[in-house]
């Protein structure tokens, strides 16, 4: 036994020692000074064979679930399943085969084919003139709508002299080949400077033709009527270039007289 002296005023501690406990060895023997003998496990009843009288029933077959988006973990090839093809059995004849139909050729010619070619012809040229007509009406109406035929036939409008050939109520003539419409013959091309146009104008006493042509010497320069003139179908003619052209440059003044 061991003690301990504290304060005065302290208890009294008293320790004791652990005891030894001693445990079984592996052999089965307490400590190795024990006198007894090992002790032995009781042996055990012989297993006896299981005879089985039929055949074992098959096993159910789970497969494996794969994670979805991950390859197999198996990497060998699966073998594939074919279904055994079926035997066809064999028929037997006693007797020989029945003929066939034989087809005798027919004698007759075959039928001609039409030659389509001068339809494919028609039909070409009947296009190539529809697109010619719609061109010309196209062009027409752009010459008719300008503001060099607006200005012209005005000015034919307001003329004494055109009126005393023509008469009244003076106007563009309406041709049958122009659907109804004036036509105007000829071109307007204000970028490289030529005017050239040909109409027939009708009035109260008779119809006539206007010819006019202008053109721009220059791209700065003005432009310059070269022919304007009105032939009636009477034959009288009536030249407009000098009425409807101004004078560009004034007559010069006369000088004073001088003093004496």
């Amino acid at each position: 036994m061991i003690t301990r002296l504290l304060l005065p005023s302290a208890r009294l501690r008293v320790v004791r020692p652990y005891a030894t406990v001693s445990f079984p060895s592996a052999s089965g023997s307490l400590n190795a000074g024990s006198s007894e003998p090992p002790r032995r496990p009781p042996p055990r009843a012989p297993v006896e064979p299981t005879v089985f009288d039929g055949k074992a029933a098959p096993r159910e077959i789970h497969l494996r679930p794969s994670m979805r988006g991950m390859p197999p973990s198996d990497r060998k090839p699966k073998a594939r399943v074919v279904a055994p093809k079926k035997v066809e059995e064999g028929q037997s004849f006693t007797g020989p085969s029945r003929p066939r139909a034989v087809y005798t050729r027919p004698s007759r010619e075959l039928p001609r084919v039409k030659n389509r070619i001068p339809l494919y012809v028609a039909l070409a040229a009947l296009g190539v003139g529809a697109w010619g007509l719609f061109v010309l009406y196209a062009t027409n109406n752009e010459r008719l709508s300008s503001s060099v035929v607006r200005q012209v036939t005005f000015q034919l409008r307001n003329s004494p002299d055109v009126q005393a050939i023509l008469g009244d109520h003076i106007r563009l003539a309406d041709n049958w080949w122009g659907f109804g419409e004036p036509w105007i013959d000829g071109g307007i091309n204000l970028m490289q400077g030529r005017i050239d146009l040909k109409f027939r104008m009708h009035g109260d006493k008779g119809d006539g033709t206007v010819y006019f042509t202008s053109i721009r010497p220059q791209q700065s320069a003005p432009w310059r009527i070269v022919r304007y003139k009105l032939i009636a179908d009477n034959g009288e003619q009536l030249r407009l270039e000098d009425k409807f052209t101004k004078n560009p440059s004034p007559e010069p003044a006369s000088a004073p007289a001088s003093s004496s």
